[in-house]
């Protein structure tokens, strides 16, 4: 299926790696041109070299997408180097700590819901005020299946995620009248760093698991809440998030759907 982005540009934050590189390296392959926005600037530019191969262009940005200065300044360079902005995926996340909500610091509370929630307003807000003047742009934030539903030692984690969702409904509706549509992608089960933490706190806190390893940890979780009872993969989100950059899903907009296994089915 041709998705019909071949020279759309697109901004990909935390393209440095795992789901980030995955969808960067996706939409490349569909014709767009990829800026890729990290926050280490090194991992950024490995992936546009990646891109580079493959496509013949593509751009490296380090940004704190934390910081509205950053994120103003990444703005800024993308539409000097390429003139527009077609497409925006949200995809910085991740989490500071893991424990029970009586547990959990404040510092650490705030740090994550920064990194999920701030850094997707901050980039929604500057991206779309350039979309608006061409009225037409995708945007896609990368939620998860724990934005759906409230999981144990990962309390900052899922109200940032929750929060993604209401932040993409209501874009949604704001900028529908500019042809801008605004969807969600919830992964479920991807093997990342972010995942080895919530093993480890899992292992801390529940004995029968001590002996485990992270990956066997992870494989248990996946088995016991996954009805196909497989892992997702970055592939697979890359996958939705192409499908809802383009023209095929032009009528898809306030959506937060699941690339989950059947984790959450609702």
């Amino acid at each position: 299926m041709d998705l019909k982005i071949k020279d759309k540009i697109a901004i990909v934050t935390g393209g440095g790696s795992g789901i980030g590189r995955a969808i960067a390296l996706r939409l490349a392959n569909e014709g767009a041109k990829v800026v890729v926005v990290d926050l280490k600037k090194d991992a950024a530019q490995k992936v546009a070299e990646e891109l580079k191969a493959q496509s013949g262009d593509g751009l490296a940005i380090g940004c704190d997408a934390t910081s509205p200065d950053d994120v103003d300044a990444m703005v800024r360079e993308t539409l000097a180097a390429y003139g527009v902005i077609d497409i925006l995926v949200n995809n910085v996340g991740g989490g500071s700590g893991t424990g029970y909500v009586t547990e959990t610091l404040v510092d650490n509370w705030d740090k994550t819901i920064d990194i999920n929630l701030k850094s997707a307003f901050l980039c929604c807000r500057a991206v779309a005020q350039a979309m608006i003047k061409r009225k037409q742009g995708r945007i896609v934030s990368i939620s998860s299946v724990s934005g759906k539903m409230g999981e144990p030692l990962i309390g900052a984690y899922c109200a940032a995620k929750f929060g993604v969702i209401g932040l993409t409904q209501v874009l949604a509706r704001e900028l529908a009248r500019y042809d801008i549509t605004v969807n969600a992608v919830c992964p479920g089960y991807v093997y990342t760093p972010g995942w080895e933490k919530l093993a480890q706190s899992l292992k801390d806190n529940h004995p029968s698991l001590a002996n485990k390893s992270l990956q066997e940890v992870f494989e248990a979780r996946v088995k016991s809440v996954t009805p196909l009872g497989r892992p997702q993969t970055a592939e697979d989100i890359a996958s939705l998030v192409a499908y809802l950059a383009s023209q095929e899903a032009k009528n898809i907009t306030g959506q937060a759907i699941n690339v989950d296994g059947g984790v959450f089915m609702g």
